[in-house]
């Protein structure tokens, strides 16, 4: 039997680096392709303002779901529906036009909302009647889904009022390659239309918020942190689909039907079924990637079947059990560097950008190969004012393997930041950017303030997109879509030929394994199987590589791991020894 040769160096020397998609090649053909082939639109991002409210009943639904509005104005409007994506740069696609394209109907006016001196109670909600319906197609594609409702008349012509919701995938055996959870969850916590949230900014703060009513000051959006995730996304031609927090927690196996889920932006309230999904994703060898900071931060419930986020923020919760207490997750006793391998832990405003430095580490990594990132290379305000940092407490925190791609020196006045990469025990890989900005490097475009205005705390946008930090998420991209290499990979010699076998995989996505013979320069097909597999490889004698490769649903082979062996051949046929 022969030990497998574990050296990820010499993989690399007998295997050859895969060269990365590049941007200028044509992506093969997938729903999101074919999307961002369709003609963008040109006047979507309108400035937001003027006499109207609006709001959505629903933040997440299927392709063919009816998504109910609500708009709260003295004046005529229209209802304008976009797909916020690529489309050559446009940015965004027109889907609906309600009541249509050129025509618009008169406003009513809700009720208005609680008062800002109001006491903390019952989550504020608008209660305003149902006045449009969006009747989403089956044939849109998942995505972020922008909701316009325009002026039509009155001093204020011209001026809209925004909400949004998350078209998800259809459900199939086979999802697509990478799912983006969309954090909504968080949205809503900042958002303090009504004078409450659940931060103090504007009041006492409540244990309870409602997603129905509008997203009005400090309400995050995609505008902040996201967008520029999903245009190089649809840009370069992933197959991507989305979906909300509330939909993992409604389907945690939804995880399951992809190989890589990628968290945007920030992403800090998470219900225990969220928390649960992540887990046992990782366990089954589901490839994850933190793209902001501050994750998973705030233990959540939801309440109202999912219309309410309900959370204490303190162990003062009165829940008896300690892990079911709606407070930080550290304090309930899984932090969530279990998960991401970093944590955000004080925040520091400063009065300049805060800046990446590739590490030695990080400079070798084959994720920064052909970027042009050396050791020492700034990566320019990518770090963001809430990050994150390697926790060495608890044991649980500590990945072996972990490598620090990228760290910003808080020289004592700030708290440190790195960015990491680590492989779990299911060989499933995890990368968190630990920077709430880092998206803003993969892509230029920016709010003007027009359409997404924000505080200070995310109104210093000068970091600028970077070819070199985009080259890096295409070659991380590359290993996060591959399944991992099978496991306890031996061969064995009998009369029949090469017996290769590998450890049983759990993953449900997998389809087994091929393993194949090198010669020379030259791979030859030896065997397919589920753990097992014979073949008579024919090869000249001398030093031979027998590798194997995990396949899954989406044709994707991981990155082979290697037995190294020595074949002769002679009178009585093949004879194994140990390489040297």
């Amino acid at each position: 039997m022969l030990r497998l040769f574990a050296a990820a160096a010499s993989v690399v020397l007998l295997c050859g680096a895969r060269t990365p998609a590049s941007p200028t090649v044509s992506p093969p053909s997938n729903a999101i392709v074919r999307e961002n082939a369709l003609p963008g639109a040109s006047d979507w991002q309108r400035p937001v303002g003027g006499d109207i409210q609006l709001y959505a009943t629903q933040i997440g639904a299927l392709p063919g779901d009816a998504v109910d509005l609500h708009v709260s104005t003295a004046y005529r409007y229209r209802v304008l529906v976009y797909r916020l994506g690529w489309y050559g740069g446009a940015g965004a696609r027109e889907l609906a036009c309600l009541p249509a394209c050129d025509a618009d109907e008169q406003g009513t006016t809700g009720a208005p909302p609680a008062p800002p001196g109001a006491a903390a109670g019952p989550p504020i909600r608008a209660n305003w009647r149902v006045t449009d319906t969006v009747r989403t197609d089956p044939s849109w594609t998942s995505g972020y889904y922008l909701v316009e409702a325009l002026l039509t008349n009155g001093p204020m012509a011209g001026k809209v009022a925004t909400t949004f919701f998350v078209l998800r995938e259809a459900a199939a055996a086979t999802g697509s390659q990478i799912l983006v959870q969309v954090p909504v969850n968080t949205w809503e916590a900042y958002n303090s239309w009504g004078g409450r949230s659940l931060y103090p900014f504007t009041g006492q703060r409540m244990y309870v918020v409602s997603f129905e009513r509008p997203f009005g000051y400090l309400a995050q959006s995609p505008f902040w942190w996201e967008i520029q995730l999903v245009r190089f996304l649809e840009r370069d031609g992933y197959d991507v689909s989305y979906q909300t927090d509330v939909d993992t927690d409604v389907d945690p196996a939804s995880l399951l039907r992809h190989r890589l889920v990628m968290i945007a932006g920030h992403d800090e309230y998470w219900t225990q079924g969220m928390r649960d999904a992540f887990g046992t994703a990782l366990a089954d060898g589901t490839n994850l990637a933190f793209m902001g900071a501050n994750v998973a931060y705030w233990h959540i419930d939801y309440q109202d079947n999912r219309q309410t986020i309900f959370t204490y923020k303190s162990l003062y919760d009165p829940n008896p059990v300690l892990a079911q207490k709606t407070a930080m997750w550290r304090e309930i006793g899984t932090p969530e560097c279990m998960l991401t391998g970093v944590e955000q832990q004080s925040i520091s405003p400063l009065g300049h950008s805060l800046d990446y430095t590739v590490t030695p580490a990080g400079a070798a990594d084959s994720w920064l190969r052909d970027t042009g990132l050396q050791a020492g290379s700034t990566i320019a305000g990518v770090v963001g004012r809430e990050h994150d940092v390697i926790n060495p407490w608890p044991d649980s925190c500590i990945h072996p393997g972990l490598t620090v791609l990228f760290h910003y020196d808080g020289h004592g006045t700030d708290q440190n930041g790195d960015a990491v990469r680590f492989a779990a025990p299911s060989g499933a890989r995890v990368f968190a950017s630990g920077a709430m900005q880092f998206s803003w490097a993969l892509d230029d475009w920016r709010s003007d303030g027009t359409i997404a205005p924000a505080p200070a705390i995310v109104s210093d946008r000068i970091a600028p997109a970077d070819p070199r930090v985009q080259q890096f998420m295409r070659n991380a991209l590359d290993d996060l879509t591959r399944p991992a290499a099978p496991q306890n990979l031996t061969v064995t010699q009998s009369t029949a030929g090469l017996t290769v076998t590998v450890a049983p995989n759990a993953d449900p996505r997998a389809l087994g394994f091929v393993a194949r013979v090198r010669s020379g320069t030259r791979w030859l097909p030896l065997c397919r199987g589920v753990t097992t597999c014979t073949g008579s490889p024919r090869v000249a004698a001398g030093l031979t590589v027998v590798g194997a490769v995990e396949l899954d649903l989406w044709n994707r082979r991981s990155a082979p791991n290697y037995a190294v062996t020595t074949i002769t051949g002679g009178a009585k046929g093949l004879r194994l020894h140990h390489a040297p």
